[in-house]
């Protein structure tokens, strides 16, 4: 009883303090989940390819001619013959607000086969991620500070601006990837990107002009392997009140690891068009070289250079149904692009091979909205190659038949 009495008068003492406690506590946390946004999406996926002649695996491919196998050219749909879990994204963000001081942040989580192709690495060339299939994709801070009509300010980690494709899978009109963005352009930074509009376009300002500008670690490091700086900058006019606009995008520095002297730059630009309110299209022409003067390459050259161009088309048929294609041509003189260790069984810097030359058709067909929030894709491709980096000794080209499902949340 007296223990009971005790307990009693315990919890009578308390409830005030806790109370009061919740009442500082609990706005906090209001307030935090109202300013900040929860989103993200799941894909899933199956893919069958074809290979014309020739049945070996090259050095760096699963063995065995039943194996599913993969086709190391590919990247973001390497599997010839499986079911895949693709990407599982989650992001936390506060967007900036309209307020001159605005700040915020975002988070991008990403999971699945995509996550394990994007890692970063640390400056001893270690990986920077969440497991083999994780990676912290996106992590900044975001501020704006009141200089002309606002000057934006990211501060972490975030995706390049390069390409007319990106990470994320619900913002790319084909389920694969080009090869312009696979193997042409990095996929992250970390560092400090400032963006800036001199003019925003609309309906009654057809004319707009925006700027960014970044100071980075280099190319998918979280930490500079030396003790130099890369410069990323973006250009973006537009015209025709937002419907057409002209990016040019550029990114350049040194990404050997303990060499600041031998620098890797690429240009870009990407052009998209939107014609009508159901087609659209965009083109992307790109040009990238390195230097090798410390080092020189396998065939004797002190640098190599890479450059590409595609061409996109979308069309909504009826609400619900649309198709887009995409051809692309692209060359990679030395072979250290395309010529990893999954291909040709070395470093991916030493540039065994003279050249590759890849050319590739693809063409989706998507259902939008006709189950909510999910949107089915089924795509075909064909890729032909100079070499054989489809993951054999003899293949030179490869079809696929691939179908992914996107479910956003």
């Amino acid at each position: 009883m007296r223990k009971t009495m005790r307990a009693m008068v315990a919890v009578s003492l308390l409830t005030p303090a806790l109370c009061l406690a919740a009442e500082k506590i609990a706005p906090k946390t209001l307030e935090f989940l109202e300013a900040t946004t929860i989103s993200g999406y799941v894909q899933s996926s199956y893919q069958h390819s074809w290979r014309t002649g020739g049945d070996q695996n090259a050095p760096g491919a699963p063995t065995g001619a039943s194996s599913p196998g993969v086709t190391p050219a590919r990247l973001f749909n390497q599997t010839r013959n499986s079911f895949n879990i693709d990407q599982v994204k989650l992001t936390l963000e506060k967007p900036l607000d309209e307020a001159e001081f605005a700040a915020g942040y975002r988070i991008d989580l990403l999971f699945g086969t995509a996550a394990r192709l994007i890692h970063s690495t640390h400056a001893d060339g270690t990986p920077f991620n969440l497991g083999t299939d994780g990676d912290l994709e996106q992590a900044y801070v975001q501020f704006r500070l009141p200089v002309g009509s606002g000057l934006d300010v990211k501060f972490g980690k975030f995706v390049t601006l390069l390409s007319n494709e990106v990470i994320d899978a619900p913002a790319n009109w084909n389920y694969s990837r080009s090869y312009l963005f696979n193997f042409g352009v990095p996929f992250t930074h970390t560092g400090a990107l400032l963006s800036y509009a001199f003019l925003k376009a609309d309906e009654k300002h057809p004319f707009g002009l925006d700027t960014q500008l970044a100071v980075v670690n280099g190319w998918d490091n979280v930490e500079d392997n030396n003790s130099a700086k890369s410069f990323m900058g973006r250009i973006g006019v537009t015209l025709l009140g937002g419907k057409l606009v002209f990016a040019t995008i550029g990114i350049g520095g040194p990404e050997q690891a303990s060499n600041n002297e031998d620098y890797r730059w690429v240009v870009d630009e990407v052009i998209t068009w939107n014609a009508t309110d159901k087609l659209s299209f965009a083109f992307e022409a790109l040009y990238g070289q390195e230097e090798f003067h410390r080092t020189a390459l396998a065939n004797g050259h002190d640098s190599t250079h890479w450059w590409g161009g595609g061409a996109y088309a979308k069309y909504q048929w009826t609400p619900h149904v649309s198709t887009a294609v995409r051809g692309e041509y692209f060359s990679d003189a030395d072979g250290t692009r395309l010529g990893g260790p999954a291909v040709s069984g070395v470093d991916p810097l030493v540039g065994a091979r003279d050249g590759i030359h890849v050319i590739e058709g693809t063409l989706s067909v998507q259902l939008d909205q006709v189950w909510k929030n999910l949107t089915p894709r089924l795509e075909f491709r064909y890729d032909k190659a100079s070499e054989p980096v489809f993951g054999t000794k003899s293949n030179t080209s490869i079809f696929s038949v691939s179908m992914d499902m996107i479910y956003v949340f």
